[in-house]
């Protein structure tokens, strides 16, 4: 396939991609841009050169077979000495350029609020209703204002007070490094049957036309195709001997999967479920959620990717958003969709929502799941297209979401169904059948 450069769409929207780049908080990146530019002049210049000189060498070719004047044959022979050094500055600044694409984040859609942190968030829709402490309805009432809430006398408590009998993180310490685990019986029981309900219930709303584990190892040239490597690169744990990574997400070898296969319309959408531990080597702030398995270096998701055909990934984002809330509050824990800020969203993204769920002894909504459209992103990279009329092909576009990250619903259900009359943990109905018989957690004094 002929190589042509992706930058070359901003070269007429210069200052609007820097104006992205700004509310994005991707300053940075515009020298890096701007470099991008400069190389693509350069690379068209060469192009140009290069085809003068074919031209030239072809003339010179039906000139010689017409008077066979052996002169033309050194002339040919210096020509052809010049072309090679052309292709070879020409595909030294090809990878130049590649490589300053994989920093260019996505344009954002007029949806998207612009800034960041929390109070730029913006919220789409509340599920549920949740446990407010009396002590902290005014806070509540303050943060999220219009809100139908229930009160509770007692104080709520976090998951690590009720189930750290069944979390060691010291010894996994000891054995990997902070912020590893080891869960035991009851927690082991709940991570599993999480999983399963999850992926049966995602099935069962139509995303399981592909299930899938996929490798939990990646090779570091696929992966850059993938991530947004400048952002990412400081969280992927790397097996250097080998020049593999460990997968941050279950999203990032799914889409792999599929590098350079051509669909036939018919094929799409196709919805896949999957599977994987994912591992992250900083796993957030420094003394922020040290305690317990909200936060961690190795963990569990069930994931969704859809592959879909043009104009179709808008709809399909705000489908998956209803389904994950009914999911959640089918686990009674109350949660609220939010639309992610510009500044803190997926550089790769369009436009990320995520869902956050309700943890009491915290007293607020917390992020358990994203969902977002990548566009066509992710497909200029790995060369994932469709074929469209008059034998053309599209790129596809690509929504990821996460189905379920389990240890972080482990502690929203901790939480958020802990009895303190029997100092009991009731696990949610939906979760009997793979629990082997244990429907409540009994945590004691």
């Amino acid at each position: 396939m002929v190589y042509i450069p992706r930058i070359k769409d901003l070269v007429n929207k210069v200052e609007e991609y820097k104006q992205c780049l700004i509310q994005r908080r991707a300053e940075s990146i515009i020298p890096y841009f701007e470099e991008g530019l400069k190389k693509y002049n350069d690379w068209k210049k060469e192009n140009l050169q290069l085809q003068k000189l074919r031209e030239k060498l072809n003339k010179l070719s039906k000139e010689y077979n017409q008077t066979k004047n052996p002169d033309l044959i050194y002339e040919s022979t210096k020509i052809k000495h010049e072309i090679k050094q052309k292709l070879e500055r020409v595909r030294k600044l090809e990878e130049e350029i590649k490589k300053i694409e994989l920093l260019l984040p996505n344009w954002l859609l007029e949806d998207v609020p612009i800034g960041y942190g929390e109070e730029q968030v913006k919220p789409i829709k509340y599920v549920g209703k949740p446990k407010v402490w009396k002590e902290k309805i005014n806070n509540f009432e303050l943060m999220y204002p219009n809100v139908e809430y229930e009160v509770i006398s007692y104080k709520p408590y976090h998951h690590y007070n009720l189930v750290g009998k069944l979390i060691d993180q010291e010894k996994a310490g000891d054995i990997a490094i902070s912020r590893f685990y080891y869960l035991f019986d009851e927690l082991v029981l709940l991570n599993f049957a999480i999983s399963m309900y999850a992926i049966e219930f995602f099935k069962d709303k139509g995303y399981g036309d592909k299930l899938m584990i996929t490798p939990y190892l990646m090779r570091r040239s696929v992966e850059e195709k993938i991530t947004y490597f400048e952002a990412f690169e400081d969280t992927i744990f790397e097996i250097e001997k080998d020049n593999l990574l460990l997968i941050p997400s279950s999203e990032h070898s799914i889409i792999a999967y599929y590098k350079d296969t051509i669909f036939n319309p018919e094929d799409l959408p196709i919805r896949i479920i999957a599977w994987t531990p994912c591992f992250r080597r900083e796993a957030g702030a420094h003394g922020k959620d040290t305690r317990g398995i909200f936060r961690v270096r190795q963990f569990h998701k069930v994931e969704l990717h859809s592959i879909l055909k043009k104009d179709e990934d808008i709809h399909e984002i705000y489908k998956i958003t209803d389904d994950v809330q009914e999911f959640l509050l089918s686990l009674g824990i109350p949660n609220r969709a939010v639309i992610v800020p510009s500044g803190d969203m997926d550089k790769r993204a369009l436009i990320q929502i995520d869902i956050e769920s309700w943890f009491p002894a915290q007293g607020k909504y917390r992020e358990t799941h994203s969902i977002a459209t990548l566009g066509t992103w992710v497909s200029e990279k790995l060369k994932i297209r469709y074929r469209v009329p008059k034998g053309k092909k599209e790129l596809t576009r690509n929504v990821y979401a996460t189905g379920a990250a389990v240890e972080r619903l482990i502690c929203a259900i901790v939480e958020n169904h802990y009895n303190p009359e029997d100092k009991t943990i009731k696990i949610p109905k939906p979760l009997h059948k793979y629990m082997m018989g244990v429907k409540e957690i009994y945590v004691g004094d």
